[in-house]
């Protein structure tokens, strides 16, 4: 904007000066004219003025009204020749035409404002004075051609102060103008600057309540998956304790009526022997609830050899074998809960590929993969679909709806691809660290 100013007002000023410089130089030359055009004919003699028309030219600009204010002046000639002046010392010598002269040749009226810098404008300069230099063409009034140029110089004190006053007048203008643009444009940039401030204030204080709630959910979201396994652990604690209620208290009162019954087959009794096969299956149910309902001492191991406990552990019950592909880099400390779902999914699967697909080969993968345990366990069985089985167990297992539970307390997620005839593949991945200790 300061730059548009300087701009806008030096332009303004000059058009003005030039403004005014032209109408006191057209002013000036029509009033000359009409005092030079008597005379004007004997410009195109050969011979030069006669003494008498120099005498009235004298006259003319040193003696009228218009001489008050013209300090000097000189007539040119055809082709830049100074044919009559005010300093006689200058006339019959020949100069450069100017560009203002050249003008005034073609027909124009043409001035200039304390521009004395020509080689002819010596002794005008040397005056000290702002002077008006006027350039005027002398035409003759038979032919209209223009026979010579009329170059007067006026006193241009007058002038002088009215430029002054034009150009202050304008600079002042212009300066009113910026300074209430600048005022205006800094109110607007001030009112979007509070604006913006404001805003971002706003935004401010909702991020940080936006935060304050997300550590608030963050520590909800803690806390519930604190209670579920804690949960978890006492419903485990439970059946463990359930379990061996059963094994120490129902299955020994069970074997010791199984004693009670040996003698009674001896006799052949066929009540005897019906009680007996009832007492046989009884205990066979009792140690399968039992089985399934008790922990497994796993508290001292790491995570890879708490997983190989698992696989062996159903070897030993179960018989047949499994392929166990367990990655190196699982034998490291692991939180209980971890190691706990661990066991529980491999537990539940190889009794699923046991007991229902049939199956006749099971392998393990066990790998790391960051901070997460990825199992995965395929079998070559009957397969199943797993939406009519996604309940839990009524013999005391976790059955695949209580796995999915189990894992998702510790964020983790069971994957389970199986269809009748083609085999079952399911596989559990859970962060290593992700339970609460």
């Amino acid at each position: 904007m300061a730059i548009a100013a300087l701009i806008l007002g030096s332009w303004v000023t000059f058009r003005i000066e030039r403004g005014v410089v032209e109408n006191f130089a057209t002013s000036a030359a029509l009033y000359m004219e009409s005092f030079i055009s008597p005379v004007s004919h004997e410009f195109t003699n050969a011979d030069g003025l006669t003494d008498p028309s120099r005498t009235a030219l004298r006259d003319i600009f040193l003696d009228s009204a218009l001489g008050a204010r013209v300090v000097s002046y000189k007539i040119w000639g055809v082709g830049g020749e100074i044919i009559e002046a005010s300093n006689s010392a200058l006339v019959g010598q020949v100069f450069d035409l100017s560009d203002d002269q050249l003008a005034a040749w073609n027909g124009a009226i043409a001035a200039s404002f304390e521009d004395l810098n020509d080689i002819e404008d010596a002794g005008e300069s040397a005056l000290g004075i702002p002077l008006l230099e006027i350039y005027s063409p002398i035409i003759d009034p038979w032919s209209g051609e223009v026979i010579a140029v009329a170059e007067f110089y006026e006193d241009a004190s007058d002038l002088a102060t009215d430029i002054r006053s034009a150009r202050l007048n304008t600079w002042l203008i212009v300066a009113a103008v910026f300074v209430g643009s600048s005022a205006l444009l800094i109110g607007v940039v001030e009112a979007g600057s509070r604006q913006i401030e404001s805003q971002r204030t706003e935004l401010s204080n909702r991020l940080v309540e936006a935060e304050r709630l997300s550590q608030q959910n963050e520590d909800l979201s803690r806390r519930v998956r604190l209670a579920a396994q804690r949960s978890t652990a006492q419903a485990d604690r439970v059946m463990q304790r359930i379990g061996q209620e059963l094994h120490d208290g129902v299955a020994q009162h069970l074997s010791l009526a199984g004693l009670r019954l040996i003698e009674a087959e001896t006799k052949d009794s066929k009540d005897a022997q019906t009680v007996r096969a009832s007492l046989d299956a009884a205990m066979q149910e009792l140690r399968a609830i039992s089985r399934g309902l008790s922990l497994p001492d796993i508290e001292s191991l790491t995570l890879g050899e708490t997983l190989h406990r698992a696989a062996e552990d159903h070897i030993r019950a179960f018989g047949g074998e499994v392929e166990q592909k367990i990655d190196q880099l699982l034998n490291v400390p692991a939180p209980h809960a971890t190691k706990l779902c661990c066991y529980r999914f491999i537990q539940e699967a190889l009794y699923n590929a046991h007991k229902h697909a049939n199956a006749d080969s099971v392998t393990l993968v066990a790998e790391r993969q960051g901070t997460d345990v990825v199992l995965s366990l395929t079998d070559d069985g009957a397969g199943f679909d797993p939406d009519d089985h996604a309940l839990v167990r009524q013999d005391g297992g976790q059955g695949l709806m209580g796995l999915r539970d189990r894992a998702e307390t510790l964020r983790g997620r069971i994957k389970v691809v199986a269809a009748p005839g083609n085999g079952t593949a399911v596989s559990l991945e859970l962060p290593i660290s992700e339970a609460i200790q």
